[in-house]
């Protein structure tokens, strides 16, 4: 058995819907009710039970999907693929079963399933599926009611449950969010190009980014499959909020620890954190920080947001009363001037700052972009040392002025 390396048609470099459209009108659908059940009593299938049979017609009929070329295609201008199932009409397929759409599309998701997982066993690897169906969806529709089935190896979740649950719960949570949502909006406008009455949708049991449980139990107790809904946003905004409110949780899933710090991070500024310093728009923090108008519940813009640097940066401004206007000088300073002369630039007279001040917010700056959480080493000066050379540096000024007065009483006596 081999694997094709090309495609079977080389796409060309513009398509239009028209297109699309003439080569669909070619398209013979393969993956049918209507071939399974003409190859259900073929000598192919002798002696397989009934399952068997059809799990292998399957198997024969959607061979090759993932590069045969026809992925762009639609059934009409604006609408679904000429595979899709309400273009699949129920057929007998025997004497005594009726294939129903409903039973092709389970039957295949469960294919999924059953291919990923044997794949993991077969080369020892890690695989991650999220999954949301073709469903009906109004104008209004949140991520609470959206249903998503999901794959983690089971073995990498059994042995690192806590790291991996927590991280899968925000995952799932961005994906239904930022990209299930807006789809199901554009699979309606699909729907109804073709006139076709979608399928109603029912929630699964929410996600929660509260340890020890982040996700809900597979399926079945033997399988690996696990149905899922977010949360509605405002929830898990308020749920890592509380965490933050109770300081950093004891987890070791990086994605929930990055949410509360960002969640703790939102109390002390209205500002957005140093993975965004250089962009102005950041769909992850819509989950954490309240900029977002998913989680706002508005449609209205305000401006641009002001980007904070990060924790560390925050508590040293707010400690010297340095106001927000300096975020935008220390984007450029970031961007345009290496890490080992900020606190020189900072001393300098066009920043104006004294040497507690440049070397706070200078450390404070590095440890934000490299990512640390709020140190209080970083951001609390050593007092001792810092009297004694702002004493020494106001003893020396003062000499200085003195100095300058002797010498002009001198020219002029």
């Amino acid at each position: 058995m081999t694997t094709p390396t090309k495609l079977r048609k080389k796409a060309p470099s513009i398509i239009t819907q028209s297109d699309f459209l003439s080569q669909t009108a070619g398209f013979t659908n393969r993956f049918s009710m209507s071939s399974i059940a003409a190859l259900y009593t073929s000598q192919f299938a002798e002696g397989f039970s009934n399952n068997e049979r059809q799990a292998s017609i399957r198997a024969s009929l959607r061979h090759d999907a993932h590069i045969d070329g026809a992925h762009y295609w639609m059934k009409t201008a604006g609408g679904l693929h000429p595979s899709y199932i309400s273009f699949n009409p129920a057929v007998e397929q025997t004497e005594q079963r009726v294939l129903t759409q409903d039973d092709l599309l389970e039957a295949a998701l469960q294919d999924v399933f059953d291919a990923i997982t044997m794949q993991d066993r077969l080369d020892g690897g890690i695989s991650l599926l999220i999954r949301c169906g073709g469903i009906e969806a109004g104008p209004n529709i949140s991520p609470e009611q959206v249903p998503i089935d999901l794959y983690i190896t089971p073995r990498e979740l059994q042995e690192t449950g806590q790291r991996i649950g927590g991280d899968l719960a925000v995952l799932v949570q961005a994906f239904t969010q930022e990209f299930a949502v807006p789809h199901l909006h554009r699979f309606m406008q699909r729907c109804t190009a073709e006139n076709v009455k979608p399928p109603k949708h029912f929630p699964a049991t929410h996600i929660s980014p509260n340890g020890p449980q982040y996700l809900p139990a597979p399926m079945v107790a033997t399988g690996a499959r696990i149905q899922c809904s977010a949360q509605a946003p405002h929830v898990f905004a308020s749920a890592l909020q509380a965490l933050s409110d109770a300081k950093v949780p004891n987890t070791s899933s990086a994605a929930i620890r990055h949410g509360v710090t960002s969640a703790m991070q939102h109390q002390i500024r209205q500002r957005r954190p140093a993975d965004v310093f250089l962009s102005s728009r950041n769909p992850g923090d819509s989950l954490v920080a309240g900029q977002s108008d998913t989680l706002r519940g508005g449609t209205n813009s305000v401006g641009p947001a002001l980007i904070s640097v990060g924790p560390n940066t925050d508590a040293v401004l707010d400690r010297f009363k340095l106001g927000d206007e300096i975020l935008p000088k220390l984007r450029v300073l970031a961007s345009t001037v290496r890490s080992s002369r900020w606190e020189s630039v900072f001393r300098s007279p066009k920043w104006d700052l004294s040497y507690e001040q440049a070397s706070l917010l200078s450390k404070a700056l590095l440890a934000d972009l490299q990512d640390v959480p709020l140190n209080h080493d970083v951001v609390q000066s050593p007092s001792a040392l810092a009297a004694v050379l702002t004493s020494i540096l106001k003893i020396l000024g003062i000499l200085v002025f003195l100095c300058a007065l002797y010498f002009l009483g001198l020219l002029f006596l």
